[in-house]
């Protein structure tokens, strides 16, 4: 031990590597947080066979992933896996807010709209948020929406153009 350590306290860490050796030193487990989807709803027609606002799912998906992938948390990149996005959109005029969630303009450019690009606006968020700014929810969509869910689980709606087309439940978990 040398002098300020004597004088200290402390331990040199030639001797801390030294009680290592012996054991006497305790590793402190400290859980960590692990995040699941328990349930994903995707309706592509969520207001019936109304003109234009039929959506294919992968447009849906690509659309939820493009926005998304602006800040990549942990819930952000779960749900991006999940999404299996067969395009990768541009977005821009990407916002975020806490209690509100994510905003972004994203540019499709799949199947019709390749020669036209078509800007969607996509919002992504609580459901109590989203609601507010959505046309009626389509009955699976708001069955998921009215269900009373776990204190450890958070829903988050995706609404495109103004039409909820998808109803994300993710659940935390200290492990």
């Amino acid at each position: 031990m040398g002098f300020f350590s004597r004088i200290f306290g402390r331990k040199s860490s030639g001797a801390i590597a030294r009680n290592s050796e012996h054991g006497s030193r305790k590793s402190v487990y400290s859980p960590t947080e692990h995040f699941s989807i328990t349930e994903l709803v995707i309706i592509p027609a969520p207001l019936g066979k109304v003109a234009g606002t039929i959506l294919d799912e992968s447009v849906i998906r690509s659309c939820i992933s493009s926005v998304l992938k602006n800040q990549g948390t942990k819930v952000n990149n779960l749900i991006i896996d999940e999404m299996k996005a067969p395009f990768d959109f541009l977005s821009t005029g990407y916002s975020h807010n806490t209690e509100r969630g994510y905003a972004a303009v994203v540019r499709d450019n799949s199947g019709d709209n390749t020669q036209f690009p078509k800007d969607r606006r996509v919002l992504i968020g609580g459901a109590n948020y989203v609601r507010r700014a959505t046309t009626d929810l389509h009955p699976e969509i708001a069955a998921v929406v009215n269900r009373d869910l776990p204190v450890d689980s958070t829903l988050h709606l995706a609404a495109i153009d103004g039409i909820a087309y998808a109803a994300i439940v993710i659940k935390r978990e200290m492990k």
